[in-house]
């Protein structure tokens, strides 16, 4: 497949941490980033094209009052979640179900929560 060329601007400890790993499993920056953005993009499509589907969303973040409001304010796309304290953090496993609409929104709703790490894991395909 033809490859594009095009330039970015990323945080200078991003970058380092890109060519740290790129090196040590001994791949090119270039092929570490595609694959990045490969896995990313095929993720997140998911709530682009308007289907019905379920995923997985895992949760990271300091202790906080809001993504509780979340959960409970989209319990109709909530199959069922776990919630576990490890080293001072709120870990969240959500599986989800609905239309993909409905799904981008409550992840949405998710990122703006500030300090949280979260990740949607499509679970089918």
């Amino acid at each position: 497949m033809p490859k594009k060329r095009f330039g970015i601007s990323i945080e200078a400890t991003l970058y380092s941490k890109i060519d740290e790993i790129a090196k040590s499993l001994n791949i090119n920056r270039s092929d570490f980033v595609e694959e990045a953005l490969k896995n990313y993009v095929r993720d997140l499509n998911h709530f682009v094209v308007n289907h019905n589907c379920c995923g997985l969303i895992v949760v990271e973040e300091p202790e906080n009052a809001e993504i509780e409001r979340i959960l409970s304010s989209n319990k109709e796309v909530i199959v069922n979640y776990s919630h576990y304290h490890i080293n001072n953090r709120c870990i969240y496993t959500i599986i989800v179900q609905g239309n993909s609409t409905d799904l981008a929104k409550f992840y949405s709703n998710i990122s703006k929560v500030r300090s949280v790490n979260r990740r949607y894991i499509p679970l089918h395909t």
